[in-house]
């Protein structure tokens, strides 16, 4: 007898029928970095530990830095961000070839890349296949942009604080983007594989701060006070916050690149300060009583998410306000420090807490199976670790190979914690598309509801 009899859609249909739009998004995101980005991480200090770095080596940091902050985070982002995006706008969904198109472009354009940067040195290939990957990347940058603009487009004219951080951060996307092909194609013209670190430095600063960070905010205006049963955030407060973190990051950014230390420092505090005004609008110090009963362990994620970010704001706005007293340019390890914490304990952690709470993957897997209480505390026990290994430990004055192998540690525990929401998440996805299977065969033969395994 066929395991799929008439009156059962068949799983492809299922698909087709379901806002599966994230899902290629999240399984390209997820092979980005575990087989990427976190493999890198751990490599690369083991490396370093070892024989110490080199030109090779250096080259190899800042793949890394873009599979993790694009290829992983950003294309994660993206897919999700399509699905949401819709309604906290006008409500119109993303024509489908466009987002297609879309992860196309940024999956090709990371790959690319990640192929053509080390091996710039060895022939022309590796510059046009760089040159090419760059290009892709900012095609991709610009059709979610224009996605974003139109669905948000209103709610970010009548000045909805929400729908301007998420507008805002579309935009950088696409401004780092832009200077992101002209800058690397530069370099591959010099046949150099490694990026000025004035120019890789802004890049960074853009996908993290604006584009990430943007996207973040946005989304927690919108979600965090309502789980945490704090009041709705005032307008005012809100736009404060915008004006902070958008104007201090302008300055930050282009003071950089101009090489205005003391402006520069300036603009990395106030964006800091602006941080914290979004912060104190989350109230993740409040009980999860907003959560349902299946999902209030995954509250622990979150405030580790939040618990990060009051640190990354803390630490941007107290060393910014340090070097502009001083005249001098922050730290190279404070920097360092602070996009470590906002990648680790920020959004690594956010996107494995929010994603259990969101997609429907999970949904589905709790009306099934209840998952482990343990989950939440489990994840933001290993990726706070990771994120005090990778970003704090190393803040302080520490001889190389103490850094580095401090940094070893925390990047084999976020690489275990990301392969294990690897899996979750494709077992969750079968589980999935098996509970809508059952539900269409329930609805087409009239039987009575399907028996569902209870929560242990």
């Amino acid at each position: 007898m066929s395991d799929t009899p008439a009156n059962l859609p068949p799983k492809r249909a299922v698909r087709d029928r379901i806002a599966d739009v994230h899902v290629p998004f999240v399984y390209v995101a997820l092979a980005f970095g575990v087989l990427g980005g976190f493999s890198l991480a751990v490599t690369l200090s083991a490396e370093a530990v070892i024989a110490g770095v080199s030109a090779s080596w250096a080259s190899h940091a800042q793949v890394h830095g873009h599979l993790q902050v694009i290829g992983f985070a950003g294309i994660f982002v993206v897919g999700v961000a399509s699905k949401l995006i819709p309604r906290f706008g006008n409500g119109t969904l993303p024509r489908s070839r466009e987002v297609t198109a879309i992860l196309w472009c940024l999956g090709g354009g990371v790959l690319a890349r990640a192929v053509g940067q080390p091996v710039i040195p060895y022939g022309p290939v590796g510059s046009v296949i760089l040159d090419l990957g760059a290009a892709l990347e900012l095609v991709g940058a610009l059709l979610f942009t224009r996605i974003v603009l139109e669905i948000m487009g209103r709610a970010i004219r009548d000045g909805e604080p929400h729908a301007i951080q998420i507008g805002a951060g579309a935009l950088w996307f696409a401004v780092q983007a832009s200077l992101g092909l002209g800058w690397l194609a530069a370099m591959a013209a010099g046949g150099d594989r490694i990026l000025r670190s004035d120019q890789d430095g802004a890049l960074l600063t853009m996908q993290f701060f604006g584009f990430l960070f943007g996207v973040f905010s946005g989304v927690g205006l919108r979600s965090f006070p309502t789980l945490f049963g704090m009041p709705t955030p005032s307008r005012a407060l809100g736009l404060v916050g915008c004006a902070l973190t958008q104007g201090g990051l302008a300055l930050w950014v282009v003071a950089g690149l101009l090489s205005e230390p003391r402006s520069s420092a300036v603009g990395q505090a106030v964006f800091g300060a602006g941080a914290l005004v979004f912060i104190s609008a989350f109230g993740f110090w409040k009980r999860e009583t907003r959560f349902a009963a299946a999902s209030q362990p995954l509250a622990w994620a979150l405030r580790g998410a939040l618990l990060s970010l009051s640190l990354v704001g803390l630490l941007l706005l107290t060393s910014g306000l340090e070097a502009a007293v001083t005249g001098h340019a922050v730290a190279v390890r404070v920097t360092d420090g602070a996009r470590h914490i906002f990648a680790v304990g920020v959004i690594t952690l956010g996107i494995v807490g929010m994603a259990q709470l969101i997609l429907p993957e999970f949904a589905s897997e709790r009306l099934v199976r209840q998952p482990s209480r343990a989950r939440g505390p489990l994840y933001a026990a290993a990726l706070l670790s990771a994120m005090l290994l990778r970003g704090v430990v190393p803040l302080a004055s520490l001889p190389d190979n103490v850094r580095f192998t401090s940094m070893l540690l925390g990047g084999m525990f976020a690489w275990i914690a990301a392969g294990v929401f690897a899996v979750q998440f494709i077992r969750a996805r079968r589980a999935h598309l098996d509970y809508l299977g059952r539900m269409a065969k329930w609805r087409a033969s009239g039987e009575s509801l399907p028996v569902v395994e209870q929560p242990e």
